[in-house]
């Protein structure tokens, strides 16, 4: 007579670490805004943090920062004001990988791209002076005097909530590192990263000009996996992914191959 004996078993602890990912980036930041005919591109840094949550979901950690540049015409294509804005931004968000969704995880999987979304904070600091272009705008009115080359016009600073939507490519080389390029869209909610929102006439009068502040990042990085998630070393996870890109490649035309089969056990 057997007696069941039933044992108690804790849940594995959540390990921050598992599945957890360090990208270095860097790249360009391209501004458009009221204040940009030309020169609106320079240099953006940073780094990320993505840890896996699922086979297909990453959540996602960003600090990046960098300058942000653009000069205006006047009629005669003369620099009448010029900007420059050190900024850096701290977001929270998540990372899509359709394929692993679609087609199964796979960890060794040449080319992997992915979505981004995203929100956080931008802290900006926008200083915009006159260029050699401003003679048109000289006036003798009490409250401006006359512009003079390189004299600051405008100087913002603050903090404004930050929206963002992309995606990239990764490239896998080997079970430690991946190579990754990101294109992202931000769109602030503040109209003063160029230091403009406003322009004021020559009889003092002051405009206010539209919100429109917005500007793409092109980033390159190196994915640095600390600790490979526990999906990686599960064979049902890489074999489902190769079942189901075969069946994608057969169903596009591919050669149909016979898949190995698990020898029979011997009779005795």
């Amino acid at each position: 007579m057997s007696i069941p004996s039933f044992s108690q078993y804790r849940r594995k602890k959540f390990d921050i670490s598992e599945g957890l990912h360090i990208v270095p980036l860097g790249g360009v930041n391209v501004f458009y805004g009221d204040l940009v005919d030309k020169s609106r591109t320079s240099f953006t840094l940073g780094v990320a943090a993505e840890r896996e949550m699922t086979t297909f979901l990453n959540a996602r950690v960003s600090f990046m920062g960098g300058r942000m540049a653009g000069k205006q015409l006047n009629g005669q294509d003369q620099v009448y004001a010029y900007f420059s804005n050190f900024y850096t931004e701290f977001s929270l968000g998540a990372t899509y990988r359709p394929l692993d969704h679609t087609l199964g995880y796979f960890r060794q999987r040449s080319f992997n791209p992915y979505l981004i979304g995203q929100i956080g904070i931008n802290y900006f600091n926008a200083t915009e002076r006159y260029g050699e272009g401003a003679g048109e705008f000289q006036t003798t009115h009490p409250n401006y005097g006359q512009p003079r080359l390189d004299q600051v016009w405008h100087k913002k600073s603050g903090v404004t909530p930050l929206f963002s939507l992309g995606g990239g490519l990764t490239y896998y080389y080997n079970s430690l590192f991946s190579f990754k390029l990101e294109l992202i869209a931000n769109k602030p909610l503040s109209d003063e990263l160029d230091g403009h929102k406003e322009w004021d006439d020559n009889v003092g009068n002051i405009h206010p000009t539209d919100a429109g502040d917005f500007y793409y990042t092109a980033n390159v990085g190196l994915d640095i996996t600390l600790n490979p998630s526990r999906w990686k070393n599960e064979p049902k996870y890489t074999r489902k992914a190769y079942l189901k890109i075969r069946k994608a490649q057969m169903r596009s035309g591919g050669t149909k191959r016979k898949l190995p089969q698990r020898p029979k056990p011997r009779r005795r």
